[in-house]
């Protein structure tokens, strides 16, 4: 990859549509632009192109014959995504069309642009950091409303901000530990620092932990929560699965055993996105074809980060229920559900209270959609306690990147914090170079070279 070289790629998608764009950063930019395009107004020379105006003409070829009627942007860096000279092609959206145009600028100096290559020249000339970078890789990718509020806050600084401020106080805690150690002589009778030292380590370690917290909502709110639907035979899983989704989804009967493959929907329950996976239902058989239903349903029970545990409120506890009970592991969030409540009920709520503690239990009826409301509210509330939520305010930071870097310069600032107790400053000192080290590798400071191919790899071509 070489900065100095001009680079062109489709920037939107390949497919039939009103517009589609190839898009032109680097130093032959206008050059190329000049080349390939030609108006159709004549234009004054020594005044064209004016920078950030559109121009209306044709993309012509090599020698000279109309590809496309177009727009075209010539935009002057610094003021440009890239901080380059930079030409946007606005042309009609097709894939060849798009090809030929983008062949055409090739043949006239580009070279194709690697995925991502346009992003991270932006990052590279200053113009936003890595977080930022990511954040709009987010955008795109982004599967709700609140994951779109979320990257675009990012993009705008938010997380930078506060990993910056941070920073730098560890920065000052550091200049300060390394003057006293320099220099005791001179600062033997300060013993402002001994005493700010924990205070001020504490309250950015809480500051971290918050940012933390905010990090796995926001990665859950990014790419979806893996939400299992388990219990035993006929308990009414697919029904409560097509009443979630409002749509008939899965196919239901009054025989058992109805569903005998993972059948799969999505949904957003307040703000967030999760798939639903309906599974088969959890009991002893000698059927093969049922045996490898159940062995998929545990192997997506076990994946899931919220199961929802459908028992039949018709019929008394047994053995296939205690099964299904038995697969809830620790780690993972759970709402159990007592379904056919239209029906003369052999359970109650108390009774399941008590088998299943510290879990919300919800009463429904999923053939007729009743208690769903309460069921998805319920949901929420566990999402919302798990992972902390901050009413009007949307989560600080979007991927699990993120949220390693950051729970890892939180533990190293809590070593530090120990290390203050009996330790040497000079031990104290690693840590906090540590933690710096780490929330550097979120704005792209100290991020290396390593790090930086695996995030562009993942962009588009032509973003």
């Amino acid at each position: 990859m070489n900065a100095d070289e001009t680079i062109a790629a489709i920037s939107t998608p390949l497919g039939e549509g009103g517009i589609g764009i190839v898009r032109v950063s680097g130093g032959e930019a206008y050059a190329i632009g000049k080349q390939v395009f030609v108006p159709r107004k004549k234009e004054t020379p020594g005044s064209y192109p004016r920078s950030h105006c559109l121009y209306y003409g044709h993309v012509v070829s090599s020698d000279g014959e109309p590809v496309d009627e177009v727009l075209v942007a010539f935009m002057k860096g610094p003021h440009t995504y890239t901080r380059e000279d930079t030409v946007e092609i606005n042309c009609h959206s097709g894939i060849f069309t798009l090809r030929l145009i983008l062949q055409r600028v090739l043949e006239a100096g580009a070279r194709l642009a690697e995925p991502g290559e346009f992003t991270r020249r932006a990052f590279l000339n200053g113009r936003i950091d890595l977080s930022q970078a990511e954040s709009i890789l987010q955008i795109i990718r982004a599967r709700s409303d609140e994951a779109v509020k979320a990257a675009a806050a990012n993009l705008r600084g938010r997380l930078s901000r506060k990993i910056t401020e941070i920073r730098e106080g560890l920065l000052g805690l550091l200049a300060r530990i390394e003057a006293q150690l320099d220099f005791p002589e001179d600062l033997e009778e300060d013993s402002t620092l001994e005493r700010e030292l924990p205070r001020a380590l504490q309250g950015m370690s809480e500051s971290l932990d918050g940012i933390f917290r905010s990090a796995q909502r926001g990665a859950i709110m990014q790419e979806g929560l893996v939400s299992a639907i388990v219990g035993k035979p006929n308990a009414g899983k697919s029904s409560l699965l097509n009443a979630l989704l409002q749509e008939q989804r899965a196919i239901v009967h009054e025989l058992p055993g109805t569903t005998r493959d993972l059948l799969e929907g999505y949904l957003t329950i307040g703000g967030y996105p999760l798939r639903l996976i309906d599974t088969a239902g959890i009991h002893g058989t000698a059927d093969p074809v049922e045996q490898a239903g159940i062995s998929k349903a545990k192997e997506a029970v076990a994946g899931a980060r919220l199961l929802i545990v459908v028992l039949d409120g018709s019929t008394s506890w047994s053995e296939d229920d205690e099964a299904a009970a038995a697969l809830i592991q620790e780690e993972q969030l759970a709402v159990i559900v007592i379904n056919k409540a239209d029906l003369p009920q052999q359970i109650s709520r108390a009774e399941i209270g008590a088998r299943f503690a510290g879990y919300p239990v919800v009463k429904t009826a999923a053939i007729r959609s009743e208690g769903i409301e309460e069921l998805e509210e319920s949901i929420v509330r566990l999402l919302d306690d798990s992972v902390g939520t901050i009413p009007g305010e949307s989560p600080v930071a979007v991927n699990l990147r993120h949220a390693g870097a950051v729970g890892e310069a939180r533990d190293r600032l809590q070593e530090a914090l120990r290390a203050i107790a009996g330790q040497p400053l000079e031990l104290v000192t690693i840590d906090l170079r540590e933690a710096w080290l780490k929330l550097g590798e979120i704005t792209g400071e100290t991020a290396s070279d390593e790090l930086l191919e695996r995030i562009f790899r993942d962009f588009c071509i032509g973003k």
